[in-house]
C-alpha cells in the first residue's frame, strides 16, 4: 500500500512539475517580453491594456488549474508542499504557491519609490521620470509617481485584508495537522496488535477527512492570491497595471534562473561543509 502511494506521489508531482515548466515558460519567452514591447509604444494603451489582460489571466489561469487539480488529487499535499521548487523558491511558498505579500510589497516598493528625492529622476522635456524609465514613454516614467489618494488607501486595505487572512490560513493548516496527529493516535490505539479492515477503515476515514481539510485550505489561499492580484490590477491605471504584472512576473522568473540556484546550492553545500569541519568531534 505505502509503496502504491510513494509512486503515485512521485507520479503526480513530476505532471505539476511539467505543468509549471509549461506555464513558466509561457511566461517567461512570450508574455512578458510581449508586455515588454508594449510598454515601449505610447501611441498604442488599447495594446497595452490587451497584453496587461493577457498576463494577468496568465497567473490567475495558474491558480485555476492548480485548484482543479487539488479537486481531483488525492494527495492533496504535493500541491501544498511542492518538493520540486527551486531552493530559491522554497522560502517564498506559502500553501503551494506564492506568498500574498510578495504581491503588496511589490506595489508598496512602487509606492515608497515615488515618494524618493528627485535626485533620483532625469529631466525628459518639461518632465522627470526616473533613469529606470528613459528608455520608455514618459506615461510609464510617470505611473507611480505622485499616486491618488485613493489609490493608497484602495492599496492600503488590500494589505490589511491579506494580513488578516494569511495567520488565519496558517493557523487552519497547524490545527489541520495537529488534529491529524491526536485523530491518528486516538484511532490507532483501540486497534493496535489486530490484523483486518478494522485499522484499515479507521485510518482511512481519518486520512480522508484530513486531505479534504487539505485541499478546503489550499483552495482558500489560492483564492486569496487569485483576489489581490485581481484587485491590484483592477484598481490601478494600465500603466500602474503593466509594473505592477512586469515586476511580478520578473520576480518569479528571477527565483528560477540556474545561475542564482547553482550559486544558492554552492552557498549551501559550503555552509554545511565549514560548520562539519569547525565541529570539534567528541571521543567517548
Amino acid at each position: 500500500m505505502f509503496k502504491a502511494v510513494f509512486f503515485n506521489r512521485n507520479k503526480n508531482a513530476r505532471r505539476f512539475k511539467d505543468y509549471y515548466g509549461h506555464w513558466f515558460n509561457t511566461l517567461k519567452n512570450n508574455l512578458l517580453p510581449l508586455l515588454r514591447r508594449s510598454l515601449t509604444r505610447p501611441d498604442s494603451p488599447t495594446v497595452l491594456s490587451a497584453h496587461v489582460d493577457l498576463l494577468h489571466q496568465h497567473f490567475q489561469s495558474l491558480y485555476h488549474t492548480l485548484d482543479l487539480a487539488a479537486s481531483n488529487e488525492e494527495d492533496a499535499s504535493v500541491l501544498l508542499f511542492p518538493d520540486w521548487r527551486s531552493s530559491l523558491e522554497k522560502p517564498l511558498i506559502w500553501l503551494g504557491d506564492l506568498h500574498p505579500y510578495l504581491f503588496t510589497n511589490i506595489v508598496n516598493c512602487f509606492l515608497q519609490e515615488s515618494d524618493e528625492e528627485d535626485e533620483y529622476f532625469i529631466r525628459d522635456g518639461n518632465r522627470s521620470v526616473t533613469d529606470q524609465f528613459k528608455d520608455r514613454p514618459w506615461q510609464v516614467g510617470m505611473a507611480w509617481r505622485n499616486p491618488s489618494d485613493d489609490l493608497v488607501v484602495r492599496m492600503d486595505e488590500i494589505e490589511r485584508g491579506v494580513k488578516v487572512m494569511v495567520p488565519m490560513l496558517t493557523m487552519r493548516m497547524r490545527d489541520a495537522e495537529s488534529m491529524l496527529v491526536d485523530r491518528v493516535v486516538d484511532g490507532w490505539f483501540p486497534t493496535r496488535g489486530r490484523k483486518g479492515a478494522e485499522a484499515k477503515v479507521a485510518m482511512g476515514s481519518i486520512m480522508t477527512e484530513h486531505m479534504n481539510e487539505l485541499v478546503s485550505i489550499f483552495l482558500d489561499a489560492n483564492r486569496l492570491r487569485r483576489s489581490v492580484i485581481g484587485e491590484i490590477v483592477g484598481k490601478t491605471s494600465v500603466y500602474q497595471a503593466a509594473l505592477f504584472l512586469e515586476a511580478l512576473a520578473q520576480f518569479v522568473i528571477g527565483f528560477r534562473d540556474q545561475e542564482l540556484v547553482s550559486a544558492m546550492e554552492w552557498l549551501k553545500a559550503s555552509t554545511i561543509q565549514t560548520t562539519t569541519t569547525d565541529t570539534p568531534s567528541r571521543h567517548h
